[in-house]
C-alpha cells in the first residue's frame, strides 16, 4: 500500500507541474487581454468625445479616465488629426477645427505579466498593447 501512495504522489508532482503553468498562463493573459480591451474602450471614447468637441486636453482627460483602472505611469495618449484627406498632424486649436476633419486618438499601453511564464517562452516580460480609433469632427 505504501509503494502505491508513493505512486500516486510522484504521478501528481508529474501532472501538477505543467497543469499549474497552463492555468497560470491562462490567467495572465487574461489580464493581459483585459488592459488591452480597456486600452481600445478609451481609445473609441477619446475619438467619440473628438467628434463633438474639439479639445485637445479633454480628450485625453476622457481617455485616461476611461482606463482608470490601469496604471496611468504606462498608459501614453496620442491624439493627431487630420484635415480631409491630408497627413495626421498635430490639432490645430479649438478654434480652427472644421466640420470634416479627422481625430485620431491613439492609446499605448505597455502590460507586465505577473508570471514569468512567458518569458520562459520567448515572449519577453511585456506586452506593448495599442490601440487607435478615428472619428470625423461633426462640428459645433
Amino acid at each position: 500500500m505504501a509503494l502505491e501512495d508513493g505512486a500516486a504522489a510522484v504521478e501528481f508532482a508529474l501532472v501538477a507541474v505543467p497543469l499549474f503553468l497552463l492555468v497560470f498562463g491562462i490567467i495572465d493573459f487574461g489580464f493581459g487581454f483585459h488592459a488591452w480591451d480597456g486600452t481600445s474602450n478609451a481609445a473609441r471614447e477619446g475619438a467619440r468625445l473628438g467628434a463633438v468637441q474639439p479639445d485637445v486636453a479633454a480628450i485625453e482627460s476622457r481617455v485616461r479616465t476611461t482606463a482608470s483602472f490601469l496604471n496611468q505611469s504606462k498608459l501614453t495618449v496620442v491624439i493627431t488629426c487630420a484635415r480631409g484627406a491630408g497627413a495626421f498632424g498635430s490639432c490645430p486649436s479649438s478654434s480652427s477645427w472644421q466640420e470634416g476633419d479627422i481625430v485620431r486618438v491613439r492609446v499605448t499601453y505597455l502590460y507586465d505579466y505577473m508570471t514569468p511564464l512567458p518569458g520562459m517562452v520567448g515572449l519577453g516580460s511585456s506586452l506593448n498593447e495599442v490601440s487607435v480609433a478615428e472619428a470625423r469632427f461633426e462640428g459645433q
